[in-house]
Protein backbone atom coordinates (compact mmCIF):
# COMPACT_ATOMS: atom_id res chain seq x y z
CA UNK A 1 0.00 0.00 0.00
CA UNK A 2 2.73 1.95 1.01
CA UNK A 3 4.35 1.95 -2.46
CA UNK A 4 1.93 1.86 -4.59
CA UNK A 5 0.97 5.19 -2.68
CA UNK A 6 4.68 6.64 -3.31
CA UNK A 7 4.48 6.13 -6.72
CA UNK A 8 1.14 7.56 -7.08
CA UNK A 9 2.30 10.98 -5.52
CA UNK A 10 5.44 10.97 -7.66
CA UNK A 11 3.47 10.51 -11.04
CA UNK A 12 1.10 13.45 -9.67
CA UNK A 13 3.96 15.70 -8.98
CA UNK A 14 5.87 14.76 -12.55
CA UNK A 15 2.97 15.41 -13.88
CA UNK A 16 2.49 18.58 -12.33
CA UNK A 17 5.65 19.30 -13.43
CA UNK A 18 5.53 18.85 -16.93
CA UNK A 19 2.11 21.37 -16.90
CA UNK A 20 3.94 23.72 -15.61
CA UNK A 21 6.85 23.47 -18.01
CA UNK A 22 4.27 23.95 -20.66
CA UNK A 23 2.82 26.99 -18.98
CA UNK A 24 6.09 28.46 -19.07
CA UNK A 25 6.71 27.54 -22.66
CA UNK A 26 3.81 28.48 -24.46
CA UNK A 27 1.86 30.92 -21.89
CA UNK A 28 -1.23 29.19 -22.01
CA UNK A 29 -2.36 30.58 -25.34
CA UNK A 30 -3.97 27.35 -26.36
CA UNK A 31 -6.03 27.19 -22.79
CA UNK A 32 -7.23 30.75 -22.66
CA UNK A 33 -5.25 30.80 -19.02
CA UNK A 34 -3.00 33.44 -18.13
CA UNK A 35 0.62 32.70 -17.55
CA UNK A 36 1.23 30.62 -14.37
CA UNK A 37 -2.53 29.94 -14.13
CA UNK A 38 -2.49 26.72 -15.44
CA UNK A 39 0.55 26.07 -12.39
CA UNK A 40 -2.27 27.50 -9.98
CA UNK A 41 -4.83 25.11 -10.79
CA UNK A 42 -2.83 22.16 -10.51
CA UNK A 43 -1.95 23.01 -7.64
CA UNK A 44 -5.54 23.43 -6.35
CA UNK A 45 -6.08 20.05 -7.56
CA UNK A 46 -2.77 18.25 -5.74
CA UNK A 47 -4.43 20.00 -2.32
CA UNK A 48 -7.72 18.05 -3.32
CA UNK A 49 -6.21 14.67 -4.46
CA UNK A 50 -3.98 15.34 -1.19
CA UNK A 51 -7.14 15.83 1.13
CA UNK A 52 -8.48 12.10 -0.20
CA UNK A 53 -5.05 10.49 0.32
CA UNK A 54 -5.06 11.70 3.70
CA UNK A 55 -9.17 10.79 4.00
CA UNK A 56 -8.10 7.51 2.73
CA UNK A 57 -5.00 6.89 4.91
CA UNK A 58 -7.44 7.25 7.71
CA UNK A 59 -9.75 4.80 6.39
CA UNK A 60 -6.75 2.34 6.59
CA UNK A 61 -5.91 3.06 10.03
CA UNK A 62 -9.22 2.58 11.22
CA UNK A 63 -9.47 -0.92 9.01
CA UNK A 64 -5.73 -1.73 10.37
CA UNK A 65 -7.41 -1.24 13.81
CA UNK A 66 -9.95 -3.20 13.41
CA UNK A 67 -8.03 -6.01 11.47
CA UNK A 68 -5.72 -6.03 14.83
CA UNK A 69 -8.46 -6.57 16.92
CA UNK A 70 -9.80 -9.03 15.12
CA UNK A 71 -6.80 -10.88 14.51
CA UNK A 72 -5.50 -10.78 18.40
CA UNK A 73 -9.32 -12.01 19.11
CA UNK A 74 -8.77 -15.06 17.12
CA UNK A 75 -5.85 -15.69 18.49
CA UNK A 76 -7.14 -15.88 21.81
CA UNK A 77 -10.13 -17.96 20.37
CA UNK A 78 -7.91 -20.30 19.26
CA UNK A 79 -5.89 -20.75 22.44
CA UNK A 80 -8.76 -21.64 24.22
CA UNK A 81 -10.21 -23.96 21.86
CA UNK A 82 -6.66 -25.87 21.82
CA UNK A 83 -6.91 -26.13 25.31
CA UNK A 84 -10.59 -27.83 25.42
CA UNK A 85 -12.54 -24.81 26.43
CA UNK A 86 -15.83 -25.38 25.63
CA UNK A 87 -17.25 -22.59 25.85
CA UNK A 88 -14.66 -20.47 24.39
CA UNK A 89 -16.81 -17.77 22.27
CA UNK A 90 -18.63 -16.75 25.49
CA UNK A 91 -15.62 -16.72 27.27
CA UNK A 92 -13.84 -14.42 24.78
CA UNK A 93 -16.73 -11.79 24.66
CA UNK A 94 -16.02 -11.54 28.25
CA UNK A 95 -12.68 -10.33 27.59
CA UNK A 96 -13.57 -8.53 24.72
CA UNK A 97 -15.67 -6.51 26.50
CA UNK A 98 -12.86 -5.66 29.53
CA UNK A 99 -9.85 -5.36 28.02
CA UNK A 100 -8.78 -2.08 27.79
CA UNK A 101 -5.53 -2.51 25.94
CA UNK A 102 -5.26 -0.92 22.21
CA UNK A 103 -6.68 -2.62 19.36
CA UNK A 104 -7.52 -4.94 22.53
CA UNK A 105 -4.02 -6.69 22.09
CA UNK A 106 -3.65 -8.38 25.53
CA UNK A 107 -7.25 -11.08 24.72
CA UNK A 108 -4.25 -13.76 24.22
CA UNK A 109 -3.04 -13.48 27.24
CA UNK A 110 -6.32 -12.94 29.10
CA UNK A 111 -7.12 -16.17 27.13
CA UNK A 112 -4.07 -18.00 27.67
CA UNK A 113 -3.99 -17.45 31.69
CA UNK A 114 -7.86 -18.66 31.37
CA UNK A 115 -6.87 -21.70 29.23
CA UNK A 116 -4.43 -22.61 31.80
CA UNK A 117 -6.53 -22.76 34.38
CA UNK A 118 -7.40 -20.11 36.72
CA UNK A 119 -10.63 -19.17 35.73
CA UNK A 120 -11.84 -16.16 37.39
CA UNK A 121 -12.28 -13.71 34.66
CA UNK A 122 -13.05 -10.70 36.39
CA UNK A 123 -9.86 -11.32 37.93
CA UNK A 124 -8.00 -12.03 34.83
CA UNK A 125 -9.21 -8.95 33.41
CA UNK A 126 -8.43 -6.89 36.11
CA UNK A 127 -5.06 -7.86 36.81
CA UNK A 128 -4.25 -7.87 32.78
CA UNK A 129 -5.94 -3.97 32.78
CA UNK A 130 -3.67 -2.97 35.32
CA UNK A 131 -0.58 -4.26 33.54
CA UNK A 132 -1.81 -2.57 30.64
CA UNK A 133 -2.02 0.78 32.08
CA UNK A 134 1.97 -0.26 33.91
CA UNK A 135 3.07 -1.05 30.45
CA UNK A 136 1.76 1.70 28.55
CA UNK A 137 3.88 3.80 31.36
CA UNK A 138 6.86 1.57 30.52
CA UNK A 139 7.06 0.52 34.36
CA UNK A 140 7.11 -3.28 33.23
CA UNK A 141 8.34 -4.93 30.33
CA UNK A 142 5.46 -6.28 27.75
CA UNK A 143 4.95 -9.77 28.15
CA UNK A 144 5.76 -12.78 25.65
CA UNK A 145 3.75 -15.91 25.76
CA UNK A 146 5.63 -19.18 25.86
CA UNK A 147 4.58 -22.65 26.20
CA UNK A 148 3.86 -22.91 29.68
CA UNK A 149 4.76 -19.40 30.71
CA UNK A 150 4.28 -15.69 30.98
CA UNK A 151 7.52 -14.14 30.34
CA UNK A 152 8.53 -10.27 31.40
CA UNK A 153 11.58 -9.14 30.67
CA UNK A 154 14.02 -11.02 33.29
CA UNK A 155 10.48 -12.28 34.63
CA UNK A 156 9.11 -15.64 34.20
CA UNK A 157 5.61 -16.62 35.83
CA UNK A 158 4.15 -20.25 35.41
CA UNK A 159 0.84 -19.19 37.00
CA UNK A 160 -1.57 -16.53 37.86
CA UNK A 161 -1.10 -16.02 41.21
CA UNK A 162 2.50 -14.93 40.78
CA UNK A 163 1.73 -13.35 38.16
CA UNK A 164 -0.87 -11.20 39.78
CA UNK A 165 1.42 -10.57 43.01
CA UNK A 166 3.89 -8.90 41.06
CA UNK A 167 1.57 -6.30 38.87
CA UNK A 168 0.11 -5.93 42.06
CA UNK A 169 3.60 -4.38 43.54
CA UNK A 170 5.11 -2.75 41.01
CA UNK A 171 0.99 -1.08 40.42
CA UNK A 172 1.57 -0.38 44.67
CA UNK A 173 5.38 1.43 43.78
CA UNK A 174 4.12 3.59 41.29
CA UNK A 175 0.48 4.15 43.23
CA UNK A 176 3.46 5.68 46.20
CA UNK A 177 5.31 7.61 43.58
CA UNK A 178 2.32 9.41 43.19
CA UNK A 179 1.87 9.51 46.89
CA UNK A 180 5.45 10.55 47.01
CA UNK A 181 4.36 13.71 44.90
CA UNK A 182 1.41 14.13 47.15
CA UNK A 183 3.44 14.18 49.97
CA UNK A 184 5.83 16.79 48.57
CA UNK A 185 2.34 18.91 47.64
CA UNK A 186 1.50 18.95 51.36
CA UNK A 187 4.56 20.30 52.53
CA UNK A 188 3.18 23.10 50.54
CA UNK A 189 0.00 23.35 52.21
CA UNK A 190 0.87 25.20 54.78
CA UNK A 191 1.82 27.38 52.50
CA UNK A 192 -1.21 27.74 50.94
CA UNK A 193 -2.73 29.68 53.34
CA UNK A 194 -2.61 33.66 52.17
CA UNK A 195 -0.63 35.90 54.19
CA UNK A 196 -3.46 38.07 53.49
CA UNK A 197 -7.25 37.57 52.77
CA UNK A 198 -10.00 40.30 52.62
CA UNK A 199 -12.78 42.17 49.94
CA UNK A 200 -12.21 39.43 47.59
CA UNK A 201 -8.91 38.75 47.64
CA UNK A 202 -6.10 36.23 48.70
CA UNK A 203 -2.31 37.04 48.52
CA UNK A 204 -0.01 34.31 48.50
CA UNK A 205 3.72 34.68 48.91
CA UNK A 206 5.79 32.75 45.95
CA UNK A 207 9.13 32.94 47.26
CA UNK A 208 10.48 29.87 46.49
CA UNK A 209 10.37 27.66 43.16
CA UNK A 210 8.97 25.04 44.53
CA UNK A 211 5.70 27.05 45.61
CA UNK A 212 5.99 28.53 42.63
CA UNK A 213 5.33 25.24 40.83
CA UNK A 214 2.83 24.33 43.22
CA UNK A 215 0.81 27.38 42.78
CA UNK A 216 1.13 27.82 38.97
CA UNK A 217 -0.06 23.42 38.36
CA UNK A 218 -3.27 24.18 40.49
CA UNK A 219 -3.25 24.82 43.53
CA UNK A 220 -4.41 27.89 44.35
CA UNK A 221 -7.57 27.42 41.94
CA UNK A 222 -7.84 24.32 40.85
CA UNK A 223 -6.68 25.76 37.00
CA UNK A 224 -3.00 25.16 35.94
CA UNK A 225 -1.44 28.53 34.16
CA UNK A 226 1.62 29.05 31.81
CA UNK A 227 3.82 30.67 34.20
CA UNK A 228 7.69 29.96 33.60
CA UNK A 229 8.75 30.66 36.82
CA UNK A 230 5.85 27.72 37.88
CA UNK A 231 7.09 24.74 35.27
CA UNK A 232 8.52 21.58 36.83
CA UNK A 233 12.53 21.61 37.04
CA UNK A 234 12.27 25.38 35.57
CA UNK A 235 15.68 27.59 35.84
CA UNK A 236 13.71 30.79 34.75
CA UNK A 237 12.46 31.87 38.45
CA UNK A 238 15.68 31.75 39.77
CA UNK A 239 17.17 33.69 36.58
CA UNK A 240 14.67 36.70 37.86
CA UNK A 241 15.83 36.07 41.31
CA UNK A 242 19.62 36.44 40.41
CA UNK A 243 18.76 39.05 37.36
CA UNK A 244 15.90 41.24 39.36
CA UNK A 245 15.76 39.98 42.50
CA UNK A 246 11.94 39.13 41.90
CA UNK A 247 10.00 38.62 44.92
CA UNK A 248 7.13 37.23 43.44
CA UNK A 249 3.31 36.96 45.41
CA UNK A 250 0.40 35.17 43.41
CA UNK A 251 -2.74 37.18 43.79
CA UNK A 252 -6.04 35.65 43.43
CA UNK A 253 -8.89 38.09 42.97
CA UNK A 254 -12.74 36.46 43.51
CA UNK A 255 -13.85 39.92 42.46
CA UNK A 256 -12.83 38.52 38.84
CA UNK A 257 -14.67 34.98 39.37
CA UNK A 258 -17.06 34.49 36.88
CA UNK A 259 -20.42 32.38 37.23
CA UNK A 260 -21.46 29.92 34.42
CA UNK A 261 -25.51 29.08 34.19
CA UNK A 262 -25.01 25.99 36.57
CA UNK A 263 -23.18 27.85 39.09
CA UNK A 264 -19.68 26.69 38.61
CA UNK A 265 -16.92 28.41 38.40
CA UNK A 266 -16.11 30.60 35.34
CA UNK A 267 -12.24 31.67 35.19
CA UNK A 268 -12.34 33.58 31.83
CA UNK A 269 -11.46 36.76 33.23
CA UNK A 270 -7.18 37.01 33.24
CA UNK A 271 -7.35 39.05 35.88
CA UNK A 272 -8.80 36.00 38.24
CA UNK A 273 -5.20 35.70 39.20
CA UNK A 274 -2.14 38.28 39.22
CA UNK A 275 1.63 37.20 39.93
CA UNK A 276 3.10 40.98 41.63
CA UNK A 277 6.57 40.64 41.21
CA UNK A 278 8.62 43.32 43.21
CA UNK A 279 11.88 43.73 41.54
CA UNK A 280 14.59 45.83 42.42
CA UNK A 281 13.72 48.12 39.17
CA UNK A 282 10.11 48.16 40.41
CA UNK A 283 7.10 46.11 40.19
CA UNK A 284 5.90 43.80 36.93
CA UNK A 285 2.81 42.57 36.73
CA UNK A 286 1.44 39.49 34.66
CA UNK A 287 -1.72 38.10 34.58
CA UNK A 288 -3.47 34.70 33.62
CA UNK A 289 -2.68 35.03 29.63
CA UNK A 290 0.96 35.25 30.76
CA UNK A 291 1.95 38.49 29.18
CA UNK A 292 4.76 39.79 31.68
CA UNK A 293 4.88 43.52 32.36
CA UNK A 294 1.12 44.10 30.85
CA UNK A 295 -2.12 42.56 31.96
CA UNK A 296 -6.01 42.79 31.29
CA UNK A 297 -7.66 46.59 30.89
CA UNK A 298 -7.78 48.80 32.72
CA UNK A 299 -4.43 48.77 33.55
CA UNK A 300 -2.50 47.08 31.10
CA UNK A 301 1.16 47.98 31.16
CA UNK A 302 0.15 50.26 34.25
CA UNK A 303 1.56 48.94 37.95
CA UNK A 304 0.54 52.05 39.62
CA UNK A 305 -2.53 52.11 38.42
CA UNK A 306 -3.29 47.92 39.91
CA UNK A 307 -1.51 49.23 43.12
CA UNK A 308 -4.40 51.71 43.45
CA UNK A 309 -7.22 48.87 42.39
CA UNK A 310 -5.46 46.65 45.72
CA UNK A 311 -4.91 49.61 48.13
CA UNK A 312 -9.15 50.47 47.46
CA UNK A 313 -9.69 46.86 48.37
CA UNK A 314 -7.61 47.06 51.60
CA UNK A 315 -4.00 45.29 50.61
CA UNK A 316 -1.08 47.27 52.73
CA UNK A 317 0.73 46.78 49.72
CA UNK A 318 4.12 48.15 51.58
CA UNK A 319 3.91 45.46 54.32
CA UNK A 320 2.68 42.73 52.52
CA UNK A 321 3.83 42.64 49.15
CA UNK A 322 7.31 43.91 49.48
CA UNK A 323 10.74 43.70 47.91
CA UNK A 324 12.93 40.85 49.91
CA UNK A 325 16.80 40.40 49.17
CA UNK A 326 18.05 37.04 48.21
CA UNK A 327 19.34 35.36 51.38
CA UNK A 328 22.56 33.15 52.34
CA UNK A 329 20.40 30.24 52.47
CA UNK A 330 18.39 30.83 49.12
CA UNK A 331 21.76 30.84 47.48
CA UNK A 332 22.77 27.67 49.36
CA UNK A 333 19.63 25.59 48.58
CA UNK A 334 20.12 26.93 44.65
CA UNK A 335 23.65 25.80 44.67
CA UNK A 336 22.63 22.45 46.25
CA UNK A 337 19.32 21.62 44.25
CA UNK A 338 19.13 24.11 41.54
CA UNK A 339 20.15 20.91 38.82
CA UNK A 340 19.43 17.31 38.82
CA UNK A 341 21.42 15.16 40.27
CA UNK A 342 21.11 11.33 39.19
CA UNK A 343 23.62 10.08 42.15
CA UNK A 344 22.31 7.97 44.67
CA UNK A 345 24.58 9.17 47.74
CA UNK A 346 23.95 12.68 46.86
CA UNK A 347 20.63 11.76 47.57
CA UNK A 348 21.13 9.89 50.42
CA UNK A 349 22.88 12.62 51.73
CA UNK A 350 20.44 15.65 51.30
CA UNK A 351 18.40 16.26 54.51
CA UNK A 352 14.82 15.35 54.54
CA UNK A 353 13.57 18.90 53.96
CA UNK A 354 15.86 19.17 50.81
CA UNK A 355 14.83 15.67 49.66
CA UNK A 356 11.46 17.15 49.83
CA UNK A 357 12.38 20.79 48.13
CA UNK A 358 14.80 18.89 45.37
CA UNK A 359 11.45 16.68 44.04
CA UNK A 360 9.09 19.89 44.35
CA UNK A 361 11.20 21.76 41.86
CA UNK A 362 10.22 18.92 39.53
CA UNK A 363 13.33 16.97 39.40
CA UNK A 364 12.58 13.68 38.28
CA UNK A 365 14.18 10.86 40.94
CA UNK A 366 16.25 7.93 39.24
CA UNK A 367 14.98 4.41 39.76
CA UNK A 368 17.81 3.98 42.59
CA UNK A 369 16.29 7.61 43.91
CA UNK A 370 13.17 6.28 44.16
CA UNK A 371 13.76 2.95 45.50
CA UNK A 372 15.53 4.27 48.26
CA UNK A 373 12.52 6.62 49.24
CA UNK A 374 10.19 4.16 49.46
CA UNK A 375 12.26 2.14 51.82
CA UNK A 376 12.07 4.81 54.09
Amino acid sequence: MGTLLSKLILKIFGFKKRLCHFQKNFSGKFLGLKKGSLCIGVFYGLGYIYKHIHYTMRLLEIYNFLLESKATEAQGLNLLKKYGIENAESVMAEFKAADASQNQKNLPIMAYIYASGYQDINNITSVVNDYNELEVLKKVKPIQLTKDSLVMGTEVFKDFIKFSEYIHGEKAKYTRANQVKSSVAADFQAEKKPIWSGNGIDIYEGLGVGKCISYTQGALTGRGYSFCIGQPANTMYQSYRDTKGSTFYFIVDKNHFGQEPDGSVNLDDPLHIVVFDNTQHGVELTDANNTTGTIAEPYGKDANKYVEYLISKGVPVDKMLAHQPKTDEENKEQEMLGRKNDSLEWFINLPMDYKSKYIGRGHLLTNDQFDYLMQK
